[in-house]
């Protein structure tokens, strides 16, 4: 919920009826502190107006959370001004001394107090959890020219700091020329400009934790590999601080549902970052940025976002965040008719399918590239990151078209990969275009199998062959999104066993567990 969406009490009750009509479309709601660097009185303003709706989620069982908006900022088309009116502090400035005057030198004295005075009056209203935005990078803030080997902010305190930590002499000029040409310099350069993300980290983490103990910390953050160091350093540092584990939320673009295939790519390319960055143990909250620009109704549709949320979970997520709406945008009731209620419809299975693949591990095939659908669409198991290798796929069958080939071709290379992998989990036996996941417990036996739908139209019949069932599985239930759960007959067949799902709707997607499941939505 930005600012426009609690701007007054009156704003605040418009659109939370519009949530609380619609019980289970989330457990949490994420408030925030808004952009820029506006005066101290306007946070407490702000505040005052958080507290009352943080009273009105918590009697409604919703956890009420906070998203540090801004931190170092984003760039100069993200203010006003008006925004900036507490800033007496430099600006992020590049390599060729270009400021981006609504970005923020994250090693300005002043600017780190203000990060604590801003921090001080939020603390209070005792959060669920503290997310810090995406800003919080060493590189495009534009208009500076920061990306690449140049990244970092070239101002004079963070010149002057990088000579006092390393004993050199140099200026903007002279860095700048030596970040490209000596890998030494550039290495030495990085490592100090992530240590500048620390300092804002600590500055905001340390005094939450101090006033809110309770208070869990997370980090949104861009999935491509060129931020995993940024993002583990800020996330060791908010564990550090609070001594309690942390949220990633990895994403960035793809905010519209003009590619289907694109968003959900998107949250198998979060993913990825997962395993990337050694899945440490002290980050247990896994989440994927589910959004759109500018929160209209015409930029995302509740079945684009769900799918990109079931994919995420699919390749090793355990929550979905959406940031979908905009009270400024849409009347309030639009978004409670066409995305808080088929929310609320999809939440059992997404909250099922979570808790049924806790403790489990995906298996599949490991890809050389992250970046196409390829061969994902003909419902092989792929693991992104996280998850038990089945052995490596050639960059040829990594990049299958799936329009060339023919259902016999598809079923053909299913059953050579699975003769490969001395036999699969779970193997797709009936013509279907999308996305398959398979989930095993710690003892190697079956525990759950997603599909994902990746075509306008129903698919169905769905023939499963699976392997490693449980003896207690006297059948298996089908949950798919927004439909009621199907109790489905196991087939023993030649040694083997079987399941057919009935169909699966258009850019939908659900998952098999034991028959156990049928209460509620868990599995066995």
């Amino acid at each position: 919920m930005r600012a426009n969406d609690t701007d007054t009490k009156e704003v605040w009750k418009t659109n939370f009826k519009a949530i609380a009509e619609n019980p289970g479309c989330c457990d949490e709601i994420w408030f925030s502190t808004g952009t820029g660097a506006p005066t101290l009185d306007w946070h407490r303003a702000r505040a005052e107006v958080l507290a009352e709706a943080v009273k009105d989620v918590r009697a409604a069982g919703i956890a009420p959370s906070l998203q540090f908006q801004a931190t170092i900022g984003h760039d100069d088309c993200v203010g006003t001004p008006e925004m900036f009116a507490r800033k007496t502090w430099t600006g992020w400035t590049d390599w060729k001394g270009v400021e981006d005057r609504y970005c923020n030198c994250p090693r300005q004295t002043a600017f780190l107090a203000y990060l604590r005075d801003v921090s001080a009056i939020y603390a209070r209203l005792g959060f669920a959890a503290l997310w810090i935005d995406d800003d919080l990078r060493i590189a495009y803030h534009r208009p500076a020219d920061s990306s690449g080997r140049r990244s970092g902010c070239f101002c004079r305190t963070c010149i002057a700091a990088f000579n006092a930590e390393t004993g050199g002499k140099w200026t903007r000029e002279t860095l700048a020329g030596a970040v490209l040409t000596d890998d030494a310099v550039c290495a030495r350069w990085r490592r100090f400009s992530i240590q500048s993300l620390v300092h804002v980290a600590r500055a905001v983490g340390e005094v939450f934790h101090a006033l809110s103990p309770d208070t869990r910390m997370g980090l949104q953050c861009a999935s491509g590999p060129e931020v995993d160091d940024q993002a583990l350093a800020v996330l060791q540092t908010l564990h550090d601080v609070t001594g309690r584990p942390v949220g990633c939320r990895p994403g960035g673009g793809s905010y519209y549902d003009d590619d289907p295939n694109i968003v959900v790519l998107k949250s198998i390319n979060a993913a990825a970052l997962r395993g990337r960055i050694g899945n440490p143990g002290y980050i247990d909250v896994w989440t994927p940025e589910i959004e759109s620009w500018p929160r209209t109704y015409y930029a995302r549709s509740a079945q684009g976002v769900l799918a990109e949320g079931f994919a995420a979970l699919m390749y090793g997520y355990n929550s979905v965040s959406f940031f979908v709406s905009n009270g400024a945008m849409e009347e309030t009731a639009l978004y409670g008719r066409t995305m808080w209620r088929p929310l609320a419809e999809a939440s059992r299975v997404l909250r099922g399918y979570a808790r049924v693949t806790d403790g489990c591990e995906p298996v599949g095939f490991t890809l050389p590239v992250e970046k196409k659908i390829g061969v994902r669409s003909l419902a092989i198991p792929v693991i992104s990151g996280l998850g038990r290798s089945a052995g490596a796929l050639t960059k040829e069958e990594a990049g299958k078209n799936a329009n060339l080939l023919t259902s016999a071709d598809v079923q053909s290379f299913r059953e050579a990969l699975d003769a490969r992998a001395g036999g699969l989990p779970a193997v797709v036996k009936s013509p279907f275009r999308g996305l398959m996941q398979v989930h095993v417990d710690k003892a190697g036996r079956l525990r759950s199998v997603a599909l994902l739908n990746l075509r306008i139209s129903e698919q169905g019949p769905v023939r499963i062959l699976l392997r490693g069932v449980p003896p207690t599985w006297k059948g298996v239930v089908w949950h798919e999104m927004r439909r009621e759960p199907v109790k489905l007959a196991l087939e023993r067949t030649g040694g083997e066993t079987y399941a057919t799902i009935p169909s699966v709707g258009a850019w939908n997607g659900g998952y098999l567990s034991g028959a156990g499941a049928m209460r509620d939505g868990t599995g066995d």
